[in-house]
């Protein structure tokens, strides 16, 4: 029960990144005029904006709040970002909505994570995240599906509307989970946290902005030089204070190295899809939003069905083997979508997605199994906020490079003005770096544990979540 319930709010947060962008272009239309210098694209960074912001302090906040208190209070956050952009009468409140969004969502998937994680020993976890995974990787699927018949329907309001009704849906529901699990007394860091998450939104705004800005921009040289400057700060910091906000010992672990390196590398090949392949099939065969979406919605069958078996075979052979042969689906798919043609069937490219979202749900939660497994239990809730962060890094930095390639080729990442088999061209360069990101995955993926290995993780996480008792509240 526990793990169906935390889900929910889990689906919402990760279906809210992509759900949007296929109402850009009506928020620009509606709003645009009312923005001054902000671009629509700001609807998208605020939110990563935010996610950033707040993910750096999660672990903390779950450590001493309780996992209960703070989930409650991530859905709470999220559904307020979602009235406010309901609501909005201008670019830059819609915007404002938006971060807020972030801060809830962004929060609520290191804790829904740490929340599943503990609730299972560490013999079971395969199975329960594989769960936890058609919801994380089906989502990013179901989006655009949902957002294009949402905006022709009722128009982009209506998006955050459900979102609101989900909101509160999730917070009733939480209301039935445990008070349990790892709890912590330890003081806040202010100045570590500060670092953190500065650095944090810099960077996103560094790797979202550049394209825009230009390589020459004093403001993007700027915020570089601050992100390289305070980076090492911290991370020495860290090592030094009693009790750091983002504890960098656990990066001696070789495993849990190894699974943010994969992540990094799946994300970014699985970003290319979700964010290019809507405006490639608008631009070079001029389907409308709702039909694309349609189009996009097979990935989550694919997700759905092999989701529970990646958990499965984890709790059984180790996570190298799902995660290998997943990303042997993703490498195989994303070649397939590096050498599309404009007369390509819509059939062929829904049976690709298919294929796609089978090899995303067979590898996404075995390495984040992998990677929670190998780490003592009072890292789980800092671990589970920088996995996190690593795989929305990972997107920022994958969709800008890629739309830098898409502009140096053809202008603008829509590719509007060329012909179509010249943007077709531009899209299939695109695929085709996405298809050399994830065969490196691949490759990394092959050192992770196997089955003896990961045998003989289990009983040593097991005996730590039955040793841990909650110290009492303080005052």
């Amino acid at each position: 029960m526990t793990l169906w319930i935390v889900l929910v709010g889990a689906y919402c947060a990760i279906l809210n990144i992509t759900v949007i962008s296929v109402a850009l272009p009506d928020i620009a239309a509606h709003l645009g005029g009312n923005g001054g210098s902000l671009d629509v694209d700001w609807v998208a960074t605020a939110y990563l904006v935010g996610v950033v912001f707040a993910l750096p302090a999660t672990g903390w906040v779950a450590d001493r709040f309780g996992r209960r208190t703070t989930y409650l209070a991530c859905v709470a956050v999220f559904g307020a970002g979602a009235v406010l952009c309901t609501v909005a009468p201008s670019m830059p409140f819609l915007v404002g909505g938006r971060f807020v969004q972030g801060a809830g969502g962004g929060a609520l998937l290191p804790v829904g994570m740490t929340i599943v994680l503990e609730a299972f020993p560490a013999s079971r976890r395969g199975m329960a995240m594989g769960v936890w995974g058609i919801g994380i990787a089906g989502a990013p699927a179901m989006g655009p599906a949902l957002g294009g018949w949402l905006v022709t329907a009722f128009g982009w309001r209506s998006i955050f509307v459900v979102f609101v009704v989900l909101a509160i849906l999730a917070s009733l529901l939480a209301l039935a989970l445990p008070k349990s699990g790892y709890r912590s007394l330890r003081r806040f860091d202010a100045l570590g946290w500060s670092l953190a998450s500065g650095i944090a939104v810099l960077a996103v705004f560094a790797i979202r902005q550049a394209p825009e800005l230009g390589a020459r921009s004093p403001v993007l040289w700027a915020a570089v030089a601050a992100v390289t400057g305070l980076s090492p700060w911290l991370v020495v910091r860290s090592l030094r204070v009693s009790d750091p906000i983002i504890d960098f010992r656990m990066f001696r672990n070789r495993i849990f190295d190894l699974t943010m390196v994969v992540t990094a590398f799946i994300n970014v090949a699985q970003y290319a899809r979700l964010n290019f392949l809507a405006v490639e099939l608008q631009t070079v065969r001029g389907f409308d939003a709702q039909h694309v979406g349609l189009l996009l919605a097979p990935a989550a069958l694919g997700v759905a069905v092999t989701g529970p078996l990646g958990g499965w075979l984890t709790d059984r052979v180790g996570s190298r083997t799902p995660v290998v042969w997943g990303l042997v689906a993703v490498v195989a798919s994303m070649w397939m979508l590096a050498n599309l043609r404009a007369d390509t069937s819509s059939l062929r490219i829904a049976v690709i997605l298919v294929l796609q979202g089978c090899g995303i749900g067979l590898a996404n939660m075995p390495v984040n199994v992998a990677s929670m497994n190998s780490l003592p239990q009072r890292y789980v809730a800092q671990g589970s906020a920088i996995v996190n962060l690593t795989g929305q890094f990972a997107a920022a930095a994958g969709v800008a490079v890629f739309g830098a390639v898409l502009v140096a080729q053809v202008g603008s990442v829509t590719g509007e003005g060329v012909a179509a088999h010249v943007a077709q061209d531009a899209y299939n360069n695109l695929f085709l770096i996405a298809f050399w990101v994830a065969v490196v995955g691949l490759l990394a993926a092959t050192l992770l544990p196997g089955a003896r290995r990961s045998a003989a993780i289990p009983p040593a996480r097991t005996a730590e979540t039955e040793a841990v008792t909650e110290p009492p509240a303080p005052g």
